[in-house]
């Protein structure tokens, strides 16, 4: 009995030639020596615009490394991924308690990325989940950061990103806030969000309206609980509702700077935030109806995560010894 061995690249190579003039899969399964539904099953699994040795090369070997994915195999493994996965824990701090959960088992091991590669190589199937619906962000096209500069009225009192301190631009220092509003679907409600550069710590509030004084106000409220000389500085876009920087400063004692126009790279560190908090406030629902609780506790959730980028530290226990130290 003859064992079955894949078709080789050169083998690809020569069904190509073959189809190209003209023979039928017949003919070319009665040259080669391969089975006839070898030859149908390679074709139609692999063509595109015509059959092409190189792309079915592509594929098949894409399919091979699929099926040798841990999760694929490792049902345990792929059993604590998902788990973590549905309670809204990004790939990276996945990749974090597994080293800590198993460091000397490998198998029980995986990179951020091989979890991300096999969350999008998930096909949708009825009664299924797509596991990408629990990651904090979605892909999305990229935005074209060459927009032109639209004329509109400037503030000649608003100080821009590019006079900010070096501490707050090296977040080497406590103190330097980044903020913004997330609009609820309908424009029936907005959340104000706040980020410490350092320590990534948020705080937010609802808010009925984005007009400049109720902004300037819920700004206030956020922040008066923190000690006197906390906030340094707060880095806004340019939206008109935080047109009312000077009364900001004065109320807070800090300073007030602006990103460029279209340039929400500038505050990336508050986009990301943003993102994260869109995970339980979806764009397409509106969060009119929420209480301050649920509000309260998304904060609390996402100030309490560790972060791999201050080294497994969750914001909250990298501010509290600041806060501490500056009480009274």
């Amino acid at each position: 009995m003859r064992h079955y061995q894949q078709l080789q690249f050169e083998e690809r190579f020569v069904i190509q030639k073959m189809k190209y003039s003209g023979k039928t899969e017949m003919e070319i399964s009665t040259i080669m020596n391969r089975d006839i539904c070898t030859i149908y099953r390679e074709i139609n699994r692999n063509k595109t615009h015509g059959y092409i040795a190189r792309e079915a090369q592509t594929e098949f070997l894409k399919r091979k490394n699929l099926k040798k994915r841990k999760l694929n195999t490792n049902g345990l493994l792929r059993l604590i991924v998902c788990t973590f996965l549905m309670n809204g824990d990004s790939p990276e701090l996945i990749s974090h308690y597994l080293k800590k959960m198993f460091p000397e088992d490998s198998s029980m091991n995986l990179s951020h990325e091989s979890i991300y590669q096999w969350i999008y190589t998930q096909k949708e199937k009825k009664g299924e989940y797509l596991f990408n619906q629990f990651l904090f962000t979605k892909q999305k096209k990229r935005q074209n950061r060459s927009n032109t500069y639209k004329s509109r009225g400037k503030d000649t009192t608003k100080k821009s990103i590019h006079d900010r301190p070096a501490e707050a631009n090296d977040k080497s220092e406590i103190g330097h806030l980044e903020g913004d509003l997330i609009v609820s679907s309908g424009n029936d409600s907005y959340l104000l969000t706040l980020v410490e550069r350092k320590s990534v710590f948020t705080w937010g509030i609802k808010l009925p309206s984005k007009d400049a004084e109720t902004v300037t106000r819920g700004i206030t409220e956020a922040l008066c609980d923190l000690p006197a000389g906390f906030v340094k500085t707060i880095t806004f876009d340019n939206g008109s509702e935080f047109c009312m920087h000077q009364t900001i400063e004065k109320t807070l004692d800090c300073k007030v700077y602006f990103a460029d126009p279209y340039s929400s790279w500038q505050r990336g560190l508050n986009e990301h935030i943003n993102g994260r908090i869109r995970y339980y406030l979806p764009k397409k629902k509106s969060f009119a109806h929420l209480t301050d609780e649920f509000i309260d506790d998304t904060l609390f959730s996402i100030n309490a995560r560790p972060r791999k980028s201050r080294g497994w530290i969750s914001p909250a226990d990298i501010l509290n010894p600041y806060l501490v130290a500056l009480h009274p």
